[in-house]
């Protein structure tokens, strides 16, 4: 951690940012105020910082609280929200009090030393404020635990300084959760630096396994970083969330920074998609599949690219047409790419045209619409 708070804000963060406040905007609204609504939801924070930066941007406990109370469907809904914030450094959770306090948190009489409480005044419902000192291992759960936020929607934010050293349990528990979802973000820099320094114990952030220490032997950084995902985005997936996105952020020194947000709900899995896509370009930021060997950047200007999806689209085809079906409709390829790439739904039929025009894929309407049926062009051998 810097040794100074608050610190600079960095090109990976205003971009990070930027989708979390995005999708925030969704999922306060989706959870409690739609037709089948939960009766609360819990935001939660296991590395919340201290609300600020040094040039004064906002930190992401601040857009949180903004987010939600900038909805004007959040104002009327009376059901509860829970904010949850813990940090190790106290210069952290009292600057942090202190931003929230000026976004209109009122303390509580019950706050101690080790936690403030308080409240938010503004919406219909309860806007209930934990900001918590403390290792997130000892007290994220514990503050979960608190707030009365199991078996309502919780959203774990675990923002990690290089390394995802929080307890597995809380992926996990989380996972196990109803319509629970967690993002975790991570530098494999620190891994690619210091793996040879790290003991047993690290394998638990990986679901116990310790498949992620092959990167001593491996040639290159980049065949490096891409193992590390990969294998982080498998422990994701055994503590019990069905649909992860992942994807890398790249700034203009080239260093990287992971998002894996894992969810158990098709509809969170678009909606999250969708706060990537839509974040503005222009912030020196690059989004990037890291599993994509070509390493293709995914924006050029404001254009997504769909070369990879193309790609993807053609191995698919060809897995299906081996397996036996000769075509597939393109809704289904729709919800495959949803599931199984970086892709959105509406990017599957531009790359399928594309493809139609090169010759390489057949398609039974022109133009490709949801209900069409495509197929791999024969070859001829």
């Amino acid at each position: 951690m810097s040794t100074t708070v608050p610190w600079p804000i960095a090109p990976h963060t205003v971009v990070k940012h930027e989708i979390y406040k995005r999708y925030l905007s969704s999922w306060f609204e989706i959870l409690l105020t739609s037709r089948n609504a939960f009766r609360s939801a819990t935001y939660a924070e296991g590395y919340a910082g201290p609300g600020i930066y040094s040039g004064g941007e906002a930190g992401s406990p601040v857009h949180a609280v903004e987010a939600l109370m900038a909805s004007t469907k959040m104002q009327t809904c009376s059901r509860p929200v829970a904010l949850v914030f813990v940090d190790k450094d106290p210069r952290c959770t009292a600057l942090l009090a202190d931003r929230l306090a000026a976004v209109g948190m009122e303390p509580d009489e019950a706050s101690d030393d080790e936690t403030v409480r308080g409240s938010i005044p503004g919406r219909a419902g309860e806007t209930s404020v934990a900001i918590a000192r403390g290792e997130c291992g000892d007290r994220f759960l514990e503050q979960l635990d608190e707030a009365g936020a199991w078996d309502t929607p919780i959203l774990a934010v675990l923002d990690t300084w290089g390394l995802p050293t929080f307890p597995y349990e809380i992926l996990q528990r989380v996972a196990a959760n109803r319509a629970s979802e967690v993002i975790v973000t991570f530098g494999p820099q620190h891994f690619i630096r210091f793996h040879a320094d790290k003991g047993p114990e690290v394998d638990e952030m990986f679901g116990w396994d310790p498949a992620w220490r092959q990167i001593a032997g491996m040639p290159d950084g980049e065949t490096k970083k891409r193992h590390l995902l990969t294998a982080y985005r498998a422990g994701v997936g055994k503590a019990g969330f069905g649909h992860l996105v992942d994807f890398e952020l790249v700034d203009t020194r080239g260093e990287s920074l992971y998002l894996v947000f894992g969810t158990n709900d098709h509809k969170g899995l678009s909606v999250m998609k969708e706060a990537m896509w839509n974040v503005d370009p222009n912030f020196g930021v690059r989004f990037r599949d890291p599993r994509d060997t070509m390493n293709e950047a995914l924006f050029v200007v404001d254009d997504p690219q769909t070369a990879q999806l193309e790609r993807l689209l053609v191995d698919h085809l060809a897995v299906v047409h081996a397996e036996g079906k000769p075509d597939v409709y393109v809704e289904i390829l729709r919800r495959w790419a949803l599931e199984e790439t970086i892709y959105r739904e509406p990017h599957v039929i531009p790359a399928l045209t594309k493809l139609v025009e090169a010759g390489i894929v057949q398609a039974d309407m022109d133009p490709i619409r949801r209900g069409s049926r495509v197929r791999l062009t024969p070859t001829v051998d």
